[in-house]
């Protein structure tokens, strides 16, 4: 019985993973949960603007 209730503990114990705190347990189709993205600088923007027009064939 005593090892019964120590192999229960243990499993207990398994779920509470640091990676496993806070994370969202119920989704919501066609809504993102995640965090926001940070905005473009305007450098970044010119930057993919040029990289886009070397890619047209």
């Amino acid at each position: 019985m005593a090892g019964f209730l120590v192999a229960v503990f243990a499993l207990g114990l398994a779920g509470c993973r640091e990676s496993e705190q806070d994370r969202p347990l119920t989704y919501e189709p066609g809504v993102y949960g995640g965090k926001p993205d940070t905005a473009l600088t305007d450098e970044q923007r010119r930057e993919l603007q040029h990289r886009g027009l070397n890619q047209k064939f």
